[in-house]
């Protein structure tokens, strides 16, 4: 007799594979990570960002080449004569990139951002962001979460969320990220998570893990990451995370822990986040939407938008936005904060799990879930 998991028809020889033993107490649900990017909140741009002045990608460029010496006007002039207003005539451009000045020699403003003239750009004033309270000081700081009304710690959305190329919502990713994601997830290996618990249709204390897969994410034919594929766990412990857990009310939650998986560029090189906090829902449709949050190297995250020059992005305005909003870590020496507050957005679908050998730790279902289909 064969079975059905979320669609899926499993042959009867793989269901009695995923079947606990008699003894087992517990059970674990696998999936993979679909999606990773900023949280971004965009509800009232005219209360989150007042001023108004980053403007579009066309502003961006009439700043930038005001930068090189030219007035508003002749800037203006320059992108109005250009065929592409989206991009600076090419001349420009050139002269753009090469306008740092290092042991008296032009060189590029992405390789010496700290070289680069610091454009101001707004940041977030608004009340609102998701996130978490990670033990920040400065009240005055804080944020609303739109979901729990909790006082929370969120300085990388304060440092880009009024930059034009990250004022989207969700199923939309900010386009910096967006590009760097395709590229990535359909190379990179892909980030798996378990929930270990005595029932996992109750309450109750879990255990979640975090690991890298040997392979990349798998696509469906409209392009989405697909569900109920199987991956097999990398057994290096470098991107090992156990963590505590609970869920509750169709909540999970985890006791906040450091967490470290390394990844690839162009997309994120590794998420490093100290003191992480996760807040993960169950969707009818099996898949987890929900945010983790902690401190994040600002300089990492910054390398990740510099080196994707292009991307509709105000790299420089916000790489300076990102020093001067980093809020954790100071360097003993230069007193430069080298963390920031920050969370991102994640979605997880149902995804069959093994070890290296083959043997399945982990089902879309649940071993229970499973045992009675």
């Amino acid at each position: 007799m064969t079975g059905k998991i979320f669609g899926f028809i499993v042959a009867p020889a793989l269901l009695t594979l995923c079947l606990p033993s008699p003894q087992a107490l517990a059970e674990t649900r696998g999936y993979v990570i679909s999606w990773f990017a900023t949280a971004t909140y965009i509800e009232n741009l005219k209360e989150a960002c007042p001023d108004g002045r980053n403007g579009t990608i066309v502003d961006m460029h009439i700043r930038d080449i005001q930068s090189l010496g030219y007035t508003k006007e002749q800037a203006t002039a320059f992108m109005n004569s250009t065929k592409d207003p989206e991009n600076k005539p090419r001349e420009l451009a050139d002269k753009y990139r090469n306008s740092a000045v290092v042991n008296g020699k032009n060189v590029s403003i992405y390789s010496y951002p700290d070289a680069a003239q610091d454009p101001n750009m707004e940041t977030v004033s608004g009340k609102y962001a998701y996130g978490f309270d990670l033990g920040g000081k400065n009240e005055t700081s804080k944020f609303a979460d739109p979901e729990t009304s909790a006082k929370i710690d969120n300085q990388l959305w304060r440092a880009v969320g009024c930059e034009h190329s990250y004022l989207v919502r969700p199923p939309l990713m900010p386009y910096p990220e967006e590009v760097a994601w395709n590229i990535f997830i359909d190379s990179a290996p892909a980030w798996s998570l378990q929930i270990t618990g005595e029932d996992l249709s109750k309450d109750g204390p879990v255990t979640v893990t975090l690991d890298r897969t040997t392979q990349h994410l798998e696509r469906d034919a409209a392009a989405y990451v697909l569900a109920g594929t199987t991956y097999i766990v990398e057994a290096s412990q470098r991107s090992h995370n156990v963590l505590k857990g609970e869920i509750k009310n169709g909540m999970l939650t985890i006791t906040p822990q450091n967490v470290y998986l390394e990844g690839e560029m162009p997309h994120y090189a590794e998420i490093d986040l100290i003191n992480a906090h996760m807040r993960l829902k169950l969707e009818p449709d099996g898949k987890l939407v929900g945010y983790w949050g902690g401190y994040l190297d600002w300089q990492r995250y910054a390398y990740m938008i510099m080196t994707r020059p292009g991307n509709d992005a105000d790299h420089i305005g916000i790489y300076w936005a990102l020093k001067k909003m980093a809020d954790a870590d100071p360097d003993p020496v230069k007193g430069q904060n080298r963390r920031i507050s920050g969370t991102f957005r994640v979605e997880a679908v149902p995804a069959f799990l093994t070890d290296t050998k083959g043997r399945i730790i982990a089902t879309p279902m649940g071993s229970a879930e499973l045992a009675a289909n």
